[in-house]
């Protein structure tokens, strides 16, 4: 099987329209999609993401995604982000991600980007392309997305 992604947030999430509505233009492997989650992963994810709400996504770092991210984000709001390269194999990666964590922090409201290796600030008018760039899920992890 292949990887799965994991969205949680502060409070119940929905696509805008005219996203859902993109993935017409850019085919299924190019969208941003998310779905409930399955309760079978929500006893294993729940030790590692914090918020509330937990969702599977699919396109997370697509162009739809940080379009969201840019036009929809409001101030205030929180994602957690989160990912199993193996679906079956979620063992070694959920004990990784408790006892040595890599956390990802993006905050777009101050455009900072922080991992393990410091705190970048990126460019006041180029932020999005400069995320598109970096590494934004990984199973290491969970990347903190907050507009503040």
């Amino acid at each position: 099987m292949s990887e799965i992604q994991f969205l949680a947030t502060t409070k119940p999430f929905s696509i805008p329209k005219n996203i859902e509505n993109n993935s017409v233009f850019f085919g299924k492997g190019s969208s941003f999609y998310v779905w409930d989650l399955d309760p079978y992963w929500i006893e294993i994810v729940q030790p590692i993401l914090t918020l509330s709400y937990l969702y599977e996504a699919s396109g997370l770092g697509n162009k739809d995604f940080w379009t969201y991210i840019d036009k929809y984000m409001e101030v205030g709001d929180v994602l957690e982000l989160y990912r199993i390269p193996v679906q079956q194999w979620y063992h070694a990666p959920i004990r990784n991600v408790l006892e040595n964590p890599m956390h990802i922090t993006i905050n777009i409201g101050s455009r900072t980007y922080q991992y393990e290796h410091g705190k970048i600030k990126l460019n006041e008018k180029r932020w999005l392309e400069e995320l598109s760039h970096r590494t934004l899920v990984t199973e290491h992890g969970v990347t903190t997305i907050l507009n503040y």
